[in-house]
């Protein structure tokens, strides 16, 4: 039987919750340790508005421009692999070879970078704003850097804000 209420997920983390604390560890601990071994992600989302027609106008010429000039960088790390769900291809950079994406059409860019963040791009559908939303991932060598990291993913982040949204 399958289940769509999300039951056994609520079954599973019980479990997860259960075998920390009899490890003496509470779930933020578990995180953390994820964290240390695999690296720290982190999103965000940005929305820019403009306003009535002209505004529609923009973000579509945005969409343009993006599709058209492609950032050769994002932060100051080269983009290396562009999806484009309009045209449904991923093109990698570095070899300039193009794969099909199999998904509906959807007018959405992506842009992942050397550095491992990826900044996906689109227009609203209901409203008049272009959306980013960034992801970043750094390493955190141990538990005890997690203030540290965060405190430089978030800085990493603004800086991405700061550099498409101007």
């Amino acid at each position: 039987m399958r289940d769509e209420d999300a039951v056994m997920s609520c079954a599973y983390f019980a479990e997860i919750a259960a075998w920390a604390k009899d490890q003496g560890k509470t779930l933020y601990d578990i995180l953390l340790e994820i964290y240390a071994q695999y690296g720290f992600y982190k999103e965000a989302g940005i929305s820019v508005i403009k306003t009535g027609k002209t505004g529609t106008e923009e973000i579509a010429a945005m969409m343009n421009h993006y599709r058209s000039n492609p950032p050769k960088s994002i932060n100051g790390s080269p983009t290396v692999k562009i999806q484009d769900y309009v045209n449904l291809t991923a093109t990698d950079l570095k070899t300039g070879k193009t794969t099909p994406i199999e998904q509906p059409k959807s007018d959405v860019l992506q842009f992942y970078t050397e550095d491992g963040s990826k900044i996906s791009i689109r227009p609203s559908g209901t409203e008049p704003k272009i959306k980013y939303y960034v992801s970043v991932k750094e390493n955190m060598p141990s538990v005890s850097d997690f203030d540290k990291v965060n405190q430089l993913i978030d800085k990493r982040i603004e800086q991405i804000r700061k550099e498409l949204t101007r």
